[in-house]
This record gives C-alpha cells, sequence and structure tokens, in this order.
C-alpha cells in the first residue's frame, strides 16, 4: 500500500507541476495569442476530456513507444521510457488533467478587470513581473482550487496509465491500480484498505476545494 500510495504522491506532484507551468507559459505567449494556431492548440488540450480514457492510453503507446519517432528521440538523448515506466503514468496524468488546469487558469486570468493590465502596462512592467504581482494574487483562490482539481483529476485517472505504464509492482502500480489488482485477484480485505485509503484522500481534497470556494466568495 505504502508504495502505491508513493507512487501515486509522484505521478499527481510532477503532472501538476509541469501542467501549471505549461498552462501559464503557454497563456502568455504573445506569438499566438491573436493567431489560430493558438485555438487549434487549445482544442487540443481541451479534447482529452471528451475522449475515453483507453483511446489516450494508445495514443501515448503510438506516439511515444521506443519505435516512434519521439520516443527514440527521448530514449536517445536523455534516457527515458515511457512504456511499461512510471514516466508512462505522468505523461497519462498529465493529459488527463491538462483540460482542467488550463482552462480554469485561463478563465481567471481573463476575469482580472482590464483596467489592472492597462495600468501596469502604461508603467512598463513587464510580463514576469505582471504575473508576480497581478495576476497571481488576484487569482490565488481560484488558482488553489484549480490545482485540487487537478489532483483529484490525476490522483484518479487509470485508463491510460494501465495501458501505458502497465501494472507493475513497486514500479508503475498507483493506488487505482493496486485496488483493481485486489479485486481483480479476490482479495477483498486488500481491496477494502484500498478503498478507505482512496476515499480518505479524495474527501480531503473535496473539503479543499469546498473550503476555497467558499472563501472566494
Amino acid at each position: 500500500m505504502i508504495n502505491s500510495l508513493k507512487l501515486s504522491l509522484i505521478v499527481v506532484f510532477f503532472s501538476i507541476i509541469i501542467n501549471f507551468i505549461f498552462s501559464i507559459i503557454f497563456y502568455f505567449l504573445k506569438d499566438f495569442k491573436n493567431f489560430s494556431w493558438k485555438k487549434i492548440m487549445e482544442n487540443f488540450f481541451i479534447l482529452p476530456i471528451f475522449l475515453p480514457p483507453s483511446v489516450i492510453g494508445y495514443l501515448i503507446l503510438i506516439f511515444l513507444s521506443r519505435n516512434s519517432f519521439l520516443g527514440k528521440f527521448f530514449l536517445e538523448n536523455f534516457n527515458l521510457k515511457f512504456i511499461f515506466s512510471i514516466n508512462g503514468a505522468i505523461v497519462a496524468s498529465i493529459l488527463v488533467s491538462l483540460p482542467i488546469i488550463y482552462q480554469n487558469i485561463k478563465l481567471a486570468f481573463n476575469n482580472i478587470e482590464k483596467e489592472y493590465i492597462e495600468t501596469a502596462q502604461c508603467l512598463g512592467v513587464n510580463t514576469f513581473q505582471m504575473l508576480i504581482y497581478i495576476y497571481i494574487p488576484m487569482t490565488y483562490h481560484k488558482l488553489l482550487s484549480t490545482l485540487i482539481l487537478g489532483i483529484g483529476r490525476a490522483f484518479g485517472e487509470f485508463g491510460a496509465t494501465i495501458l501505458v505504464a502497465g501494472n507493475i509492482p513497486n514500479k508503475t502500480r498507483t493506488l487505482p491500480l493496486a485496488l483493481y489488482t485486489a479485486i481483480e485477484g479476490g482479495d477483498f480485505i486488500s481491496a477494502n484498505k484500498y478503498l478507505l485509503l482512496i476515499l480518505i484522500i479524495s474527501s480531503f481534497l473535496l473539503g479543499m476545494y469546498q473550503f476555497l470556494m467558499k472563501k472566494k466568495i
């Protein structure tokens, strides 16, 4: 149980950090600000919401397997492999949680009153300073609630993960996969323990989300 919890936390941590940084950087890409390519790319970010997890997993297998161009590139240059490894589980969680994180960050930043942005621009404030002193302080409740939603989605990822990373004990078996394995093997004592732990974590995340939403109001 401890190993599965540890693996789940690793997957969640890296997927959420990567998605947060990527979403903020992409939002501020000036070259794409009024360009149709940005809208096309945003549609790709949102698409995983409407795709079955098995489809997402299969797409990862196609594009990141050892025989694919990207798979060979990462393996030869960074010694990174994604199939049957924790890296694959992280990629799967990145893809399924990105729509939630990017859309909520975009909505939060877009809702900032334009007067603050225009005043800062007139004063010569650069993009990074605007992010630190305007965007984040004025939207931190929304950003925190987005963080909780992203964590919840990444924590519960199952379908794409089992296709890409497999279900290898102490290597890629996250908590949802451990619960599935216990049920499949008829070990309902272990299954109940996993279930209880997942319910506790999920309930905690729900409580944090509701608290942040109340604070926002």
